[in-house]
C-alpha cells in the first residue's frame, strides 16, 4: 500500500487548479468539470465536486492487499481503468483504496 493522493472538495475545480498552478507551480494531470488532479512537488491533490466524492486520503493497493483486507465486490470501476472503494476510519474520515487492474496484470507477466 502506498500513498496516492489527498482529495479536497471544491466548489469551483477550475479556479482551484488555476490557483495551485499560479501559486505553487502545480502540474495539471487531469481536469474536467467534476474532477481534477494535480501534482505539487512529489504529491498529488485531487479536487472533487461536493456531491460526487467526499474529501479523502487515497492509497494505491495491489490485488494481494485487497484479498487480505477488503471485499473485492466493494470496488467500482472508473473511466481511467482504475477501480476503488471508500471506507471510513474510526473518526469518520474517508479513505479511498485505488487499484489498477492493468498494472497488476503487467506485474504478473
Amino acid at each position: 500500500m502506498t500513498f496516492d493522493h489527498v482529495a479536497l472538495v471544491s466548489k469551483n475545480i477550475k479556479r482551484a487548479i488555476e490557483w495551485y498552478v499560479e501559486k505553487w507551480n502545480a502540474e495539471i494531470i487531469y481536469q474536467d468539470e467534476t474532477w481534477g488532479l494535480i501534482k505539487v512537488g512529489e504529491s498529488k491533490i485531487a479536487f472533487v465536486s461536493p456531491h460526487q466524492h467526499p474529501a479523502h486520503i487515497c492509497f494505491e493497493v495491489d490485488e494481494e492487499f485487497i484479498v487480505k483486507n477488503l471485499p473485492k465486490e466493494t470496488f467500482k470501476g472508473h473511466r481511467d481503468g482504475s477501480s476503488s472503494c471508500y471506507l471510513r476510519d474510526p473518526d469518520g474520515n474517508f479513505l479511498e483504496f485505488l487499484y489498477w487492474p492493468a498494472k497488476q496484470e503487467k506485474k504478473n507477466e
